[in-house]
């Protein structure tokens, strides 16, 4: 196996833990929030909507600070600064005493963790660029692979032994992950004379690579429509339950089959995207998922809701590898770090929007409305997508054309 490939796996598998550790209690702080002491099903909801956008607030700002350092001094260190941190804020979390002290932990975990955006950072930096499609979507599929077990193993915690063994386990999973990235991940990286400024790259590059600026705005609108229906989607299930006895666990248990869904189809899709087109892909995952999330608002018990989480997954689980790889694609090696850096950065507005407008709008209409927005933006994503994303150039390069420089870009369209 060659060495990139070992420094993939060892990284998928890290990524798996620490998704795993943020699913066991990020999907069930609605019900933490109550435990807290907040009172009435509408104040539930758009403290919910609070909480769940923290985190990206913090992000937003620090995203692209810890995307220059890992250009600076390596990608690897950062997979595990954000790791580690997660561990300790996690911990931290799970002695909170009231809603306020639960909405600065999540501001803390926002400015010291990112694991995806470190990993993928990571992972694009050693694969061949020709081969992007399949480390990224590998990654992808950690992302759901991990999503699929930890709300389960969460729910069944929580329910059986209360918010401390879940936040502890939790923590102990990010844990491993970085002692993984530590131990098992190999990256050779040679930093960038100070002096110049040429070798060192910039954020102006960045954003002046052809296409960068159009496919982040496809990303904003993606993850503005994943996080709109997340603040109520424990809630929706209770109604849809009609009970309060084990709903934690079946919450875990619809997350994770549709993680499941996902994983599998990030993994598969990651295999040809870079001869099919990751744009292409984009534009159809995009519109078969709108679908699948207005069905949502019409589900009429848990089990359609189970069935419907599956397909949700199964289009959800190929559009963020599909962007990584676009990104990949237009960046040049020594700006990868700022790169995604400022793309999470940029589009992690979307998470801060996204759970306010969705609280916001179950408060006033319902559980059900915030998945019909959730449709509609991500039909509009795939009409972006189709409009302003150039086509990417992988086809071209597997298919025997000559393969692109460090510094190529996505061809006009």
């Amino acid at each position: 196996m060659t060495a990139w490939k070992k420094t993939v796996y060892a990284s998928w598998l890290a990524q798996v833990f620490s998704i795993m550790g943020f699913t066991c209690v990020l999907h069930f702080l609605p019900f933490y929030i109550q435990e807290l002491g907040v009172e009435g099903e509408a104040e539930v909801k758009i403290w919910a909507g609070y909480v769940s956008a923290a985190a990206g607030v913090t992000l937003v700002l620090f995203a692209p600070i810890w995307g220059m350092v890992a250009d600076r001094f390596g990608r690897k260190p950062m997979v595990m600064r954000s790791m580690f941190g997660g561990a300790v804020v996690l911990i931290v979390m799970a002695f909170c005493r009231n809603v306020e002290q639960l909405l600065v932990c999540r501001f803390i975990q926002g400015t010291l963790t990112g694991t995806v955006t470190a990993s993928v950072a990571l992972v694009a930096s050693v694969a061949p660029r020709e081969r992007a499609g399949f480390a990224l979507g590998l990654m992808g599929s950690a992302m759901y692979a991990g999503a699929s077990v930890g709300p389960f193993i969460g729910g069944v915690l929580w329910d059986r032994f209360g918010h401390h063994a879940a936040f502890f386990a939790a923590a102990v999973l990010l844990a491993v992950g970085g002692l993984l990235v530590k131990f098992a991940v190999r990256e050779e990286f040679t930093p960038a004379h100070a002096q110049d400024a040429a070798e060192r790259g910039s954020f102006g590059e960045v954003f002046a690579a052809a296409g960068f600026l159009a496919v982040v705005f496809a990303y904003f609108t993606i993850r503005f429509a994943y996080a709109v229906a997340a603040p109520v989607f424990p809630l929706f299930v209770r109604e849809l339950s009609g009970t309060e006895v084990g709903v934690k666990t079946v919450t875990g248990a619809i997350v994770s089959v549709g993680g499941v869904a996902a994983a599998l189809s990030a993994a598969a899709v990651g295999r040809f995207s870079d001869s099919w087109g990751h744009k292409r892909l984009l534009i159809v995952a995009s519109m078969f998922t709108g679908a699948i999330a207005v069905v949502h608002a019409s589900a009429q018990s848990v089990a359609h809701l189970f069935a419907l989480r599956v397909l949700f997954g199964l289009g959800v689980g190929v559009m963020i590898p599909a962007v990584n790889a676009i990104i990949r694609g237009v960046t040049h090696d020594k700006n990868i770090g700022r790169a995604y850096g400022a793309a999470t950065s940029l589009t992690f507005i979307g998470y801060i929007v996204g759970p306010l407008a969705g609280g916001y709008l179950a408060a006033s209409l319902g559980n059900r409305a915030p998945f019909v927005l959730m449709g509609l933006a991500y039909v509009v994503a795939a009409f972006l997508v189709r409009s302003r994303v150039r086509p990417d150039t992988a086809a071209a390069t597997i298919s025997g054309a000559s393969a692109c420089d460090p510094g190529c870009r996505a061809e006009s369209s």
